[in-house]
């Protein structure tokens, strides 16, 4: 079952094998790092070796940076302690890595979608603005008046 579904144009695929510290057994891993429109952070994505997707495939959405949909059935977070936090940042952050069920490369209408939501969303935050800097120019007017 997958709980999770995204949508990102593929950044990299890195190798991201490492070995279970309880059993002491080698996990493969292949990492999917994905740039989502809007965020600062990529989404890192992790996908078991032996799941559907060709290496051939992976090389090439690398290559091409090809938008794929990565449907996740969950997630695990590392925290971490930064040794170099800037002003305002808490000392503490934490990464999470998703963990891929299924990875395909989306569709024509899919990212059609995707870039009109994107322009829905960004008319309706410069709405919000301007609506908000004119009740923060009526107020100040409303007070030069008073005074």
């Amino acid at each position: 079952m997958q709980y999770i579904t995204i949508l990102g144009r593929t950044s990299e695929v890195n190798d991201a094998t490492y070995t279970d510290k309880r059993s002491g057994e080698i996990v493969a891993r292949t990492e999917l790092l994905l740039e989502i429109p809007g965020l600062r952070d990529k989404v890192r994505c992790e996908l078991p070796r032996d799941a559907s997707v060709p290496q051939t495939d992976l090389e090439r959405w690398e290559l091409e940076e090809s938008w794929v949909v990565v449907e996740a059935s969950g997630f695990r977070q590392m925290a971490f302690a930064r040794s170099n936090a800037r002003p305002g940042e808490s000392a503490f952050g934490a990464m999470l890595a998703f963990q891929a069920a299924t990875v395909r490369e989306a569709t024509a209408d899919e990212r059609k979608e995707l870039a009109e939501a994107r322009r829905e969303a960004k008319a309706r935050s410069k709405e919000l603005r301007a609506k908000r800097q004119a009740e923060r120019q009526a107020q100040q007017a409303n007070a030069r008046q008073s005074a």
